[in-house]
């Protein structure tokens, strides 16, 4: 295979979104040629993923936590999709090959002071290797409830996405991924922010719970009613049993 351009890698993208999810219509060979290019891509960000991991480790040794980090390469399907999200977003439509998450790395921590002490040292380390500054999603969760810290590092030219989460947030974040699976046919797609009023109000209520326990922050009346009151509106609704 003839290694593709930028603008080709980009062009197969927006023709496998557009046959998805707009119904485009593309013959066959051009369909095969167009997965072919962005699974090329995918692969190419394996070895620099392996070494973001490699590293990523050896600084959780280094600050003494316990050593959970794993890696994945994002599924041709999940990369289309994440294509489609970005069509109409505020920050402007994203091509394939500028896409920031097609690897990714992630560390599981103790706690929250075990997170930030790998946090520092992967700022400290890594931070000639950001390609923007690192968004973090503890100090300013998502509406939904996610928490983590996301850094984008560079790698053999490859962007690769390291994450970082407690246990708790990595437990949050299993069980939104399992409600995804069991009620995709209800309209729930708590990744993307999508769902019932209930459903997104749970997920944001649990997040703060389990980050105020994580932290050792207070855990208010108005903390404590506001998650019980979303915990039986979902069973109410018929989302989890009682």
């Amino acid at each position: 295979m003839i290694v593709p351009s930028k603008s080709e890698i980009n062009r197969c993208g927006e023709l496998v979104r557009k046959v998805r999810y707009e119904g485009y219509p593309l013959d066959a060979d051009d369909l095969d040629h167009a997965i072919e290019v962005i699974s090329w891509f995918r692969a190419q960000h394996a070895y620099p993923m392996a070494k973001v991991r490699y590293g990523l480790s050896s600084m959780v040794r280094t600050e003494g936590g316990d050593e959970v980090v794993s890696q994945r390469l994002k599924r041709v399907p999940r990369i289309v999709r994440k294509l489609q999200r970005t069509v109409g977003s505020s920050t402007g439509r994203t091509a394939l090959a500028r896409l920031e998450d097609i690897g990714g790395v992630r560390a599981i921590l103790r706690d929250g002071a075990e997170l930030e002490r790998v946090r520092r040292r992967v700022d400290k380390n890594w931070k000639s290797d950001y390609r923007r500054p690192p968004r973090d999603y503890i100090a300013e969760p998502k509406a939904i409830g996610y928490r983590a810290v996301h850094f984008i590092v560079v790698r053999d030219g490859r962007a690769i996405e390291v994450q970082l989460r407690t246990r708790g947030q990595q437990q949050w974040a299993d069980a939104a991924e399992q409600a995804d699976a069991r009620l995709a046919a209800r309209g729930v797609n708590l990744k993307d922010s999508e769902g019932p009023e209930e459903m997104l109000e749970y997920f944001s209520a649990a997040g703060e719970v389990i980050y105020r326990r994580e932290y050792g922050l207070p855990m208010s009346f108005e903390v404590t009613r506001r998650f019980n009151n979303a915990r039986r509106a979902v069973i109410a609704g018929g989302y989890y049993n009682a």
